[in-house]
C-alpha cells in the first residue's frame, strides 16, 4: 500500500536475529539488521545465522539493510582510531556481502573515542572524507552507504556525502530530538535520501513509537512521503512502539 519498502530492525522481541526475521518477514519488506556493538565476534552474524538470512532473501521472504557499529570514530584525530573504525566496518560489509543488503547505515560520529565533541570541524571534516575514501577500496558502491542525520547540522558533512557518491539516512527521531527543522531536512535532503529511520520520543528518551509524534509532525512527514520509493524503517525495539506506530502510519496513510 505504499510506494516505498517498509521496515523495522532486527530486535523487535527479545531474541536473537533468526526469531525475529522469521516473525516479522511475512508483514514487511525489509529488516535492518542492528549491528550496533563491534567490542566482539558475537555482534555479527555466525554462518549459521547466515546461511538462514540468505534462504530468506533466496525465497523473496525479505530484503535487509545493515545499520552498522556505532561504536567507531571515523573523524577521531588520533589515525589508530580512524583505522580501527575503517576495519570495522570493511569487516562488516565483507561478512554481510553474501546478504546482498539493500543499504549500509553509517554514522559519520562528531564525538572522538573519548566522548568528547570535536571542536576542530575543518580536521575532523578532513578526516572525514580520508576514512570515507578507505572505506570505499573495498568495491562497495558509494551509493548503498547512507549517513545518518544526527546532532550537528547535516550542512557539515553534506559536501563530503556529495564527493563521495553516498547516500542520505534521514533519522526524523533525531531531526526532531536535537530541534533541527524537519521541514527544511525532508524539503532539501530527501531527494538524495535512500532510508529514512522513523521513530518517536518523550522526555529525552529516542526510539520510541510514532505515536509520540504529534498529529501535525505525522501530517507533515507522511506529505512527504507519497513520491518516497526508498526505505521507511520503523527505528524501534518493542513490538508495542512497532505496532502502534504501523497501526498510526496505515490509518494516516489512508485517511
Amino acid at each position: 500500500m505504499f510506494p516505498f519498502k517498509l521496515a523495522t530492525t532486527s530486535y523487535i522481541y527479545p531474541d536473537q536475529i533468526i526469531p525475529n526475521v522469521t516473525t516479522l518477514a511475512p508483514f514487511l519488506d525489509e529488516v535492518e539488521l542492528v549491528l550496533f556493538e563491534s567490542g566482539g565476534q558475537d555482534n555479527l552474524p555466525d554462518d549459521v545465522q547466515l546461511r538462514a538470512l540468505i534462504n530468506f532473501s533466496l525465497h523473496q521472504e525479505i530484503k535487509f539493510n545493515v545499520h552498522l557499529p556505532i561504536d567507531i570514530f571515523l573523524g577521531d584525530k588520533d589515525e589508530e582510531v580512524r583505522s580501527r573504525g575503517i576495519s570495522i566496518v570493511k569487516k562488516v560489509i565483507k561478512r554481510t556481502r553474501c546478504l546482498s543488503p539493500s543499504l549500509y547505515t553509517l554514522h559519520f560520529d562528531l564525538r572522538n573515542c573519548n566522548g568528547r565533541e570535536e571542536t576542530d570541524i575543518e580536521t575532523w571534516q578532513r578526516h572525514m572524507i580520508q576514512s570515507g575514501k578507505e572505506i570505499l577500496k573495498d568495491g562497495i558502491e558509494s551509493n548503498r552507504i547512507s549517513i545518518e542525520t544526527l546532532g550537528y547540522p547535516f550542512e557539515w558533512i553534506e559536501g563530503i556525502v556529495k564527493e563521495l557518491g553516498f547516500s542520505i539516512c534521514l533519522d526524523i527521531g533525531h531531526i526532531l530530538i536535537y530541534r533541527q527543522d524537519l521541514s527544511l531536512y525532508l524539503g532539501k535532503y530527501l531527494p538524495y535520501t535512500s532510508i529514512i529511520h522513523l521513530h518517536g520520543f518523550q522526555n529525552g528518551i529516542d526510539h520510541l513509537g510514532i505515536d509520540k509524534l504529534n498529529e501535525r509532525t505525522v501530517d507533515l512527514i507522511l506529505s512527504h512521503l507519497h513520491h518516497f520509493k526508498g526505505i521507511l524503517s520503523i527505528e524501534v525495539f518493542s513490538f508495542d512502539d512497532l505496532k502502534r506506530s504501523l497501526q498510526i502510519l496505515e490509518k494516516e496513510w489512508t485517511r
